[in-house]
């Protein structure tokens, strides 16, 4: 019990020293934000798709709350059949003056297909791609003025405009997929 004690005293005394310490990242100019994310489909579908995803943004921090990006990103998911590339326009906000703030962010854009298919006789592939939109919403932390981490949770939805599937290596349907996902990952600001 004396330990579980020291254990909390020790841990408010380190949050008390890091919360005297102000530091908030850069507010203004140029940033960069490097994500990993993992996405899981929830709605009925044909398909149980899970996927990876990386993301790199380049924006300006046009004031202290918003911000206006440029990313682009690789989805893959295990089988390779719904890889794809998506470029996105997005917009984000932080709401504090703080070393920890919460934000959220909007990524409106299209995907790409990767041409990529799943293998064997039943393969999927991805002919034509779509829309791409994400909410997310998290915290980051500033560990330096130029450096921080941040965690999110969030929802994607991928519209591919034309999917193709295979039974015994002949194409036996051609329609389009609306995926939504549920996703959760982190990221590097710079």
């Amino acid at each position: 019990m004396r330990r579980l004690s020291l254990f909390i005293v020790l841990c408010f005394v380190g949050l008390a020293t890091l919360q005297a310490q102000h530091v908030e990242f850069k507010w203004h100019g140029l940033y960069g934000i490097a994500e990993y994310a993992h996405l899981s489909n929830v709605n009925r579908s044909d398909f149980d798709v899970s996927l990876n995803s990386f993301t790199a943004v380049v924006g300006w921090q046009i004031r202290k709350e918003s911000a206006v990006g440029f990313g682009f990103g690789y989805l893959s998911d295990p089988s390779g059949a719904f890889s794809q590339m998506p470029l996105f326009i997005e917009f984000r906000s932080h709401f504090l003056r703080s070393r920890l703030t919460p934000f959220t962010a909007v990524q409106v854009g299209y995907s790409f297909p990767t041409n990529s298919s799943s293998s064997g006789s039943d393969a999927v592939t991805i002919e034509k791609g779509g829309i791409n939109f994400a909410l997310m919403g998290g915290v980051r932390f500033a560990v330096a003025r130029s450096l921080a981490l941040s965690a999110h949770v969030g929802y994607q939805l991928l519209h591919m405009n034309e999917v193709v599937r295979n039974a015994e290596n002949m194409p036996t349907d051609r329609s389009s997929q609306l995926l939504h996902n549920i996703r959760f990952g982190f990221g590097v600001h710079f």
